[in-house]
């Protein structure tokens, strides 16, 4: 079974802070920052059931503009380091923005047009959506029109963390929900070191 992974990434990174970095310790700094290796959540995900491979990986993100301060500096050169990583791993990357007030911007809707281009092209029989957020819901009550309309069965499922700091266990709507526990983020933990260099 063709199983794409579209990931969101701001969204990842926010519910597993919220799931796990509740308290600052050592224990879970690890938590507070986009400390997830991409393409090893992806495989695994993929490997929750049987007879799936994983033919793409598609990230999305937004990236804040290094002219606002230093701190949406560093975070600029975090994550221009981040994609460049990802890029070169084969993963399909969208970059968006992020305003001045730290609103993302573009990330969702390219994830969701993506969702629905690769139905229209039958490239996948089963789509993993990392996010929780309800805004998907139309984009995949859509792709699944287009799949009837094309006489196929996909699946669509919505993963998340979830953990004791965890205010919503509910994905996006229309899907299969799939938690990411501790132990599977963990054993997905990524290893480079993206920090900027000292300027």
């Amino acid at each position: 079974m063709r199983t794409i992974v579209l990931i969101d990434g701001q969204n990842l990174y926010h519910l597993a802070k919220r799931a796990w970095a509740s308290r600052r310790s050592a224990r879970t700094i690890r938590y507070s920052w986009p400390s997830y290796d991409v393409a090893k959540l992806a495989l695994s995900l993929t490997a929750n059931s049987p007879g799936r491979h994983l033919v793409e990986t598609r990230f999305y993100t937004g990236v804040p503009d290094s002219r606002h301060g230093p701190t949406q500096e560093y975070w600029h050169d975090f994550w221009v380091n981040k994609l460049s990583h990802l890029r070169r791993q084969g993963v399909n990357v969208y970059r968006g923005r992020v305003s001045a007030g730290g609103q993302e911007k573009g990330c969702d809707v390219s994830l969701a047009i993506d969702l629905i281009k690769a139905t229209y092209e039958s490239s996948y029989e089963c789509a993993i959506i990392v996010s929780q957020d309800w805004d998907f819901g139309p984009a995949v009550k859509l792709a699944k029109r287009i799949a009837k309309s094309q006489n196929r069965s996909i699946s669509i499922e919505s993963a998340f963390p979830v953990g004791p700091g965890t205010l919503n266990g509910r994905g996006v709507p229309g899907t299969n929900w799939v938690t990411i526990d501790k132990a599977t983020y963990d054993a997905c933990f990524d290893h480079n070191d993206y920090r900027p260099r000292t300027r």
